[in-house]
C-alpha cells in the first residue's frame, strides 16, 4: 500500500461484546448515544464545519480539529455544566459524518475502534 492510500474500514460501530454487558458502567457507545440524543445540534454543527471546510478547498481534516473549532467559536458550550464536548466521541462522530455523507469518506481518516477491553 502506498503512503497516501487509506485502508477502508467499516463505518458501523460494532456491538459490544457479551462480557461488557455484565458491567454496570455504560460503554463508550452507550455514552455517545446518550450524548448524541441530548445534543443533536453537535452533529449539525460538525456537518456545517465540514461542509465549509470542503467548500473552501480543504483536504483531509480530523474531527478533533473540528471539535476545537466548535469549542473556539462557541466558548459558552464548554462552560455550560454539565455539557462537555468529550474527545472520546470524535471517532463516533467521524463515522456518523461519513455514514450520513458518503462523499466525505476521504475527508476523515477512520481507524479501527478499540474494544471495550482496551478503553
Amino acid at each position: 500500500m502506498r503512503a497516501h492510500e487509506q485502508t477502508e474500514l467499516p463505518l458501523e460501530i460494532p456491538e459490544p461484546a457479551a462480557h461488557t454487558l455484565l458491567h454496570d458502567e455504560p460503554t463508550i457507545d452507550d455514552r455517545f448515544e446518550d450524548f448524541h440524543a441530548a445534543y443533536p445540534w453537535v452533529l449539525e454543527a460538525l456537518e456545517d464545519l465540514t461542509a465549509r471546510w470542503i467548500e473552501a478547498g480543504g483536504g483531509r481534516i480530523g474531527v478533533k480539529a473540528l471539535f476545537e473549532q466548535l469549542r473556539w467559536s462557541r466558548p459558552d458550550i464548554s462552560n455550560d455544566r454539565p455539557f462537555r464536548l468529550n474527545n472520546d466521541f470524535t471517532s463516533r462522530y467521524a463515522r456518523l459524518l461519513c455514514a450520513r455523507h458518503p462523499e466525505w469518506a476521504g475527508v476523515f481518516q477512520l481507524r479501527s475502534l478499540r474494544t471495550a477491553d482496551e478503553d
